[in-house]
């Protein structure tokens, strides 16, 4: 029987969701800092502009990344997975095959 297929999908979903999870993170920070600031003559932080100019993008590219990648690493899994059920079946008759020859 052939070894479980590596499923590409699965590094792709823990780096992008990593990502994701840090780029929510910094997107609440700066939503909560815009609405309190701490002290409003100092310059807001490299982060926080980033965040106010490209944090919506960037989030919504990871959601879609992660959407696709959910899909393809459950549909890959799927597909090994009736791939295994064949290879078992077919050795099964094999087997039944056998048996039946020598008993018979």
């Amino acid at each position: 029987m052939r070894r479980k297929l590596f499923n590409p999908f699965y590094p792709v979903l823990g780096i992008v969701g990593f990502a994701f999870t840090i780029t929510a993170c910094m997107y609440c920070l700066s939503v909560l800092r815009g609405i309190r600031p701490t002290d409003p003559t100092t310059a807001p932080h490299a982060l926080e502009t980033l965040m106010d100019r490209y944090g919506t993008p960037l989030l919504a590219g990871q959601i879609a990344v992660l959407a696709i990648a959910t899909f393809g690493a459950v549909a890959l899994d799927h597909f090994e997975g009736e791939r295994v059920k064949r290879e078992r079946e077919v050795a099964r008759r094999a087997a039944e095959a056998d048996s039946g020859v020598l008993h018979g």
